[in-house]
């Protein structure tokens, strides 16, 4: 048995071995990654040609599916030292309840419900830092910045209130925010269905995000414009290399990025970075907030535009996202850059999918719900290889 196999099945075992009876994403998440396992044991490596990968994690899908049902996580428990957390919030302040409702690759987000406070409101979110888990190497210490200026602007997202940057207070830095009702409407690889009000409305979101100025950028430091697209795909390209990992669909795509890399670039604006379904919460056909702004940068608005194309897709269609977008004040970019951004967003999914995976045979995490990185990178892997296809 190889290294890589023994430590994901050891996150198995200590896994089952504290499983709440109560716990439907511990049971779920341990049937998507023996799935994979099973799948990947009965089929050979994946050949060297863009068809034949093509072929395999299409098979691989089929295969693992068969041991597992879908992927669906419920909200999760986990322990939070709420006497120190009040003594952050401020004098006379009490926690009356703490409760994880998501856990995501990098940060976690934690509802607190408080009395006692003069400035601050009932019920909170709490963003979390994962740092045992984070392999993305993003922090909310970078996100107060940027949030500042959304709210200032009036972006849609839930109010910051203060940043712990320092980790001693729960054990990782956090942004305290007031909650917001809603949910999420669907995740990166599971958009929701036909939804063109939803879609409308997010349209008008972000065309508000784009038009904020961004002349007085908080992260003095960041590379922007331009420069931030030469800095992220040499970011990116340097992380492929360094995993050593053979797959003929990232490298062509790669190449293809090379060889229409004059599209990248474009007017600058306040970029989300990740802006799709699982970043917001949704009420009805209204987005309530915008999430999860650990990718934000000055960039170009090709790249959050092209990066919604599936959801938009899957929930009405992009031409009329693009419409909305254009009556809301978004300027449309030109074809050509769309599809650069296109193939360039799935491109980054799958080098996170790759990284993800080889943490996870590397025993680097503590979660047993990290087996889904093999079906994440499957999911980015197929994109790809029908981008290619058209590109």
């Amino acid at each position: 048995m190889s290294d890589a196999v023994a430590n994901q099945l050891r996150l198995v075992r200590d896994a089952v071995a504290r499983l709440d009876p109560a716990d439907a994403a511990g049971r779920t998440a341990i049937q998507i990654l023996l799935g994979e396992l099973i799948g990947e044991a009965a089929l050979p490596a994946p050949p060297g040609d863009v068809a034949a990968e093509t072929a395999h994690c299409r098979t691989l899908e089929t295969l693992a599916l068969t041991e597992r049902s879908a992927p669906v996580l419920a909200p999760v428990a986990d322990r939070l030292d709420t006497a120190a957390l009040a003594r952050f919030l401020g004098e006379g302040v009490q926690v009356l309840s703490a409760a994880t409702v998501s856990r995501g690759m990098s940060k976690k987000t934690v509802l607190v419900t408080i009395a006692g406070s003069t400035t601050l409101p009932r019920n909170l979110a709490l963003r979390v830092d994962r740092s045992a888990n984070n392999y993305l190497g993003t922090t909310v210490i970078d996100e107060w910045g940027p949030l500042q200026l959304l709210w200032q602007h009036g972006a849609r997202i839930p109010q910051p209130f203060a940043l712990e940057p320092t980790g001693t207070v729960i054990g990782d830095p956090f942004i305290v925010f007031a909650a917001v009702s809603g949910a999420p409407a669907g995740s990166i690889y599971a958009p929701p269905g036909p939804a063109p009000a939803l879609v409308a409305d997010v349209a008008g979101c972000m065309a508000k995000v784009h038009a904020i100025p961004v002349d007085a950028w908080p992260n003095a430091g960041q590379p922007q414009g331009d420069a931030f697209f030469d800095a992220q795909f040499a970011e990116h390209q340097a992380d492929w290399q360094a995993l050593g990992e053979r797959s003929a669909i990232m490298d062509a795509c790669f190449d293809w990025i090379e060889r229409h890399r004059s599209d990248a670039y474009g007017p600058p604006a306040l970029t989300h970075d990740d802006f799709n379904f699982n970043n917001m919460l949704v009420e009805g056909d209204r987005v309530s907030a915008v999430l999860d702004w650990e990718f934000a940068h000055v960039g170009t608005p090709a790249a959050d535009l092209a990066y919604f194309w599936y959801a938009a897709q899957s929930a009405s269609t992009f031409a009329d996202f693009l419409t909305a977008y254009e009556a809301a004040g978004g300027r449309r970019p030109p074809a050509a850059q769309l599809d650069f951004y296109r193939m360039w967003g799935q491109l980054r999914l799958g080098v996170m999918g790759f990284k993800a995976v080889r943490n996870l045979e590397q025993g680097h995490f503590d979660d047993v719900r990290y087996g889904m990185s093999r079906w994440h990178r499957r999911q980015a892997l197929l994109r790809l290889s029908a981008l290619l296809g058209t590109a």
